[in-house]
């Protein structure tokens, strides 16, 4: 049966190829994201698996921020049988930075307040047995130093996770979370780039430092995250809500 899946930050990285794999299943896909571009790019990605899947792809702007525009969009779309709460930043800022209050907001804004709009959103019209996946971080059990914001953020995601996880229960509803380690990601070279930067290090060098300090010795492709969550979204997973996975090559334990 054709269902309706909704992925935010949906048009590059984790997003994208979970995209992929819901596409591959013959799923009405609906792709999510602030840059139009990159959801052009993206869609024209999917295309020819989405063909012969016979599988649809649609995108939409939109900034997750906006509670308005998420509900608006949400209503329009109908009802959702999977949402991938994934859209988010890292940014790094000590409280000594000067911009440390405003990445604080910001960061919040996105990860935090993003998701609970769209859990909201999602939540009014999902049919029984639906299922949400959000994606939090390995840090979002752990923490590092000058990551207050992101690390604070993704611990409140699991929090929001196991709460709406046990809310909507009564309606067959699960939700769970994904806990990323160093994911090869856009978003992930951008912050490996910058702290390279901040250390005095080629960004070349800086990388190779921190694999070697990776169990598995090597970061995560995002197909590896996407296929939990299409794993968690299927019924394999029948049984399974309210909990957080990590997906990391080993990298914290917890």
């Amino acid at each position: 049966m054709t269902q309706t899946v909704v992925i935010t930050g949906g048009s590059s990285g984790i997003g994208l190829e979970s995209a992929r794999q819901f596409v591959r299943q013959g799923h009405r896909v609906v792709l999510c994201a602030r840059d139009p571009e990159k959801l052009a790019s993206a869609r024209a990605q999917l295309h020819a698996e989405a063909t012969e899947a016979g599988a649809r792809v649609e995108t939409h702007v939109l900034d997750v921020v906006d509670q308005q525009a998420v509900e608006t969009l949400f209503e329009r779309l109908g009802p959702i049988d999977v949402l991938v709460a994934n859209a988010g930043i890292c940014r790094q800022a000590r409280l000594d930075d000067p911009h440390s209050d405003q990445v604080w907001k910001t960061t919040f804004d996105i990860n935090v307040h993003g998701a609970y709009h769209c859990i909201k959103a999602a939540a009014k019209t999902m049919p029984e047995g639906a299922r949400i996946v959000t994606v939090s971080s390995n840090l979002g059990k752990n923490a590092r130093a000058g990551y207050e914001a992101y690390t604070a953020s993704k611990h409140a995601v699991l929090g929001l996770t196991k709460s709406v996880a046990l809310e909507l229960a009564s309606r067959q509803i699960r939700v769970n979370a994904v806990c990323p380690g160093w994911v090869n990601t856009p978003m992930a070279m951008a912050d490996s780039a910058y702290t390279a930067e901040q250390q005095g290090q080629a960004p070349d060098e800086f990388r190779r430092r921190a694999i070697a300090q990776i169990p598995l010795g090597r970061m995560v492709e995002p197909g590896e995250v996407a296929a939990l969550i299409a794993f968690l979204a299927s019924d394999a997973a029948s049984a399974i809500t309210g909990q957080s996975y990590n997906v990391s090559n080993g990298e914290f334990f917890n």
